[in-house]
């Protein structure tokens, strides 16, 4: 091997990295795993940097337009920061894991960046991050720093992206980055960063993107703050991306002495599509990238659009014993549940006093937990703690808590303030409350934890004047240290991440949640589009979905029971109605429906995702997954044309030598859609033939297991 070189390998892929003659850290390779890694050095010369810094560009790189990762003003005003490598390492942290460092060195000012390079060989995924040490005495400017970057080469470069807004998220588009262009994604809200569109893409080479052909890069960057990914299109053809957090609209302020470490981007490369591409993510999330993703989701009834504020302890009684007659293995109590002098009987009121209500609840949380115990069901619980009302006695004693401006009016949404978290009073407050919450009531077993503002007024009473712009990063920081430590307090307790829906649906959320609330949207028909979209970055087992009324409450759209529930099986299955309002058939059909999702949880939750027709691009949506010697079938009918005949479904991810039998479940009154239920085939056959459904009225849908019977 060439000296000052490491090559990172995984299964199926392979970074090439090397420092060169002038201690520039530089990237060889990525992409396939190659018979002779060496090979990744024969063109080495014109390798782009691994990493960098404003005015790094090198003639013959393709850093040839200036771009940069890394931008500082130095504690002398000067806008300048170049790395030398002083050296490198690497490291082997366990079997499946392998990580290159190299430390970097300005030679003119106290200034080191570590550059980390991590691969895990099972899911044949990358990380990189940076951590930045100010070795000085006074502070210095931190006005980008990304946690990587991609150099590529190619003809033409197509980008996908899953942007949205409350309501619609993570919704799909793919768009050419022509040249001399540039794309970006970015987000400012600085809580709920995914709800205008999750921090991942996918970067499809010489053509548009396919689900099982062609090069593609997937990229996911692991932070829930403010973030900008960007994709430039140089004139000189090369390809420049790079992602990270955003310190926009104000630099981050290093202290002398201080480190600032960023989030890891994750990337994934192959060359079979964006189908491998998003297996292997999901595969490196359930092991490394969600909390507990090796254990089993149970299934759920969430209070809130059963009930919203309007409830009673008989009702909730009601909903827990229906829950429990029906199979369900939890029942979460949404909002309103607290507040005494400001009872929380809408959303103007209460945030911020975490005290049982008990005009509601005379028996307190403890007589829900007795009550759930007795069902032999488990109980959660839903919190808000980064808010406050102002109709609350917290604002009233503590408003210099609050997130605002000097000399400006706070503006207030959905009727309340943000809690500064960068203040370690504020964090302290919120610890104690969810302590003695989970402390008193060990019979708590789930909570989720909404966030239904953004940062609009980006004022903290407790930084000083030069630390104002470190404020919209420091909140982060604050919630994560929340979260880690409730984790460690509380191990046992599943934590959903809500944020008027899906706005944290990201992976440096996920490193501290369990699963993520998809979208506050629960119509079953735009849930496909959602579900399909943010299931390119996520596994199933992270997406919670829930069979909800019909009409459905956001869109008054009516579809059929049995298609609200082949929808929310697909991901993690939960409830949101009030079930005491069922029929006799639909209790009978729901029983049957999540006995049959029990059965087949551990294929949907742990399986390989394949996708098998598009509901962006047909009529019908139909996906796979695919667990040992099992796989589960679903399908949609989006809509329905007279003169119409869908063409059939072909499996993937089948043994072609191996025999099937099919099984249709969730059957309805209308019976049997497929044609080859109760039926032993060949996997050649389901793969290449197909399975024809008889599709006859839009919002149709079929759920089928295939199970291996021998060879």
């Amino acid at each position: 091997m060439t000296p000052d070189s490491v090559h990172l390998l995984t299964r199926s892929s392979q970074m090439t990295l090397f420092k060169d003659e002038q201690g520039r850290m530089r990237r060889a390779y990525y992409g396939p795993r190659l018979r002779e890694p060496e090979d990744a050095l024969a063109n080495a010369a014109d390798a782009p940097l691994l990493y960098s810094a404003l005015g790094d560009s090198v003639a013959g790189l393709p850093n040839a337009s200036e771009e940069y990762s890394i931008c500082v003003t130095q504690a002398d005003g000067a806008l300048s920061l170049r790395l030398e490598c002083l050296g490198w390492e690497v490291l082997e942290l366990d079997d499946d894991r392998e990580e290159a460092v190299f430390y970097g060195k300005d030679p003119s000012y106290p200034v080191r960046v570590e550059i980390h390079v991590r691969c895990h060989r099972e899911s044949d995924a990358f990380l990189q991050w940076v951590v930045v040490r100010n070795e000085g005495r006074e502070g210095i400017r931190l006005h980008r720093v990304a946690s990587a970057q991609l150099n590529l080469r190619a003809e033409r470069y197509f980008v996908t992206s899953f942007r949205g807004t409350w309501g619609g998220e993570s919704l799909m588009s793919e768009e050419e980055v022509a040249r001399g262009h540039e794309l970006s994604l970015v987000s400012g809200t600085g809580t709920r960063a995914a709800q205008e569109g999750s921090p991942g893409f996918i970067i499809s080479l010489d053509g548009p993107a396919w689900e099982d052909a062609g090069e593609v890069i997937l990229g996911a960057l692991a932070w829930s703050g403010n973030y900008r990914i960007w994709f430039r299109h140089s004139p000189y053809h090369y390809l420049f991306a790079g992602a990270g957090l955003d310190a926009a609209p104000a630099p981050y302020l290093l202290d002398g002495g201080g480190t600032f470490e960023t989030l890891p981007l994750i990337l994934v490369h192959s060359g079979n599509g964006k189908g491998e591409a998003s297996r292997r993510i999901h595969r490196w999330a359930r092991r490394y990238g969600l909390r507990g993703g090796a254990t089993e989701r149970l299934t759920l009834l969430n209070s809130w659009e059963g009930v919203y504020f309007t409830f009673t302890e008989k009702v909730l009684h009601g909903m827990m014993k229906r829950a429990a007659e029906l199979g369900v293995e939890l029942f979460v109590l949404d909002d309103g549940w607290f507040g005494n002098k400001f009872p929380r009987n809408d959303a103007r009121a209460g945030l911020g006093d975490w005290q049982v209500n008990r005009d509601k609840l005379p028996h307190g949380l403890e007589g829900l937990v007795r009550q759930a115990e007795k069902l032999g069901i488990r109980f959660g619980i839903w919190v808000e703690p980064e808010m406050v009302n102002p109709r609350s006695e917290l604002y009233r004693k503590h408003p210099e808590w609050v997130i605002g401006l000097p000399h400006r009016e706070n503006r207030l949404e959905r009727s309340q303030y943000l809690l500064d978290l960068s203040n370690p009073d504020v964090r302290a407050y919120i610890l104690d409350a969810m302590r003695k919450l989970l402390g008193e009531y060990p019979g708590i077993s789930y909570v989720k934890w909404d966030c239904n503002r953004k940062i609009s007024d980006p004022g903290s009473s407790r930084l000083d004047a030069s630390h104002q712009g470190n404020l919209s990063i420091d909140y982060v920081r604050g919630y994560e240290t929340i979260l880690d430590a409730l984790a460690a307090e509380f191990p046992d307790v599943v934590f959903q991440a809500c944020s008027s829906g899906g706005g944290r649906a990201d992976y440096g959320t996920m490193r501290r949640h369990h699963e993520f609330w998809t979208s506050d949207n629960t119509d079953a028909c735009e849930r496909v589009f959602m579900q399909w979209g943010i299931g390119h970055l996520f596994p199933a087992i992270s997406m919670a979905a829930h069979v909800t009324a019909s009409p459905n409450h956001q869109t008054k759209r009516v579809t059929p029971l049995k298609f609200r529930f082949d929808v929310a099986m697909s991901g993690r299955l939960g409830f949101e109605l009030q079930p005491c309002d069922m029929t006799k058939e639909e209790v009978e059909f729901s029983k049957r429906a999540l006995a049959e999702y029990k059965r087949i949880r551990p294929i949907v939750q742990f399986g390989d995702l394949y996708r098998l027709s598009s509901p962006y691009e047909s009529r019908v949506a139909s996906l796979m997954y695919v667990y040992k010697n099992r796989a589960v079938v679903f399908a949609w009918l989006m809509d329905k044309w007279l003169a119409d005949s869908p063409p059939p479904l072909r499996l993937k991810g089948l043994d072609p030598a191996a025999r099937y039998l099919v099984r249709e479940i969730n059957l309805d009154e209308n019976g049997s859609l497929a044609n080859v239920h109760e039926r032993v085939l060949g996997g050649d056959y389901l793969m290449d033939a197909g399975i024809r459904i008889n599709w006859k009225k839009a919002f149709q849908s079929v759920c089928m297991e295939v199970t291996e019977t021998g060879r």
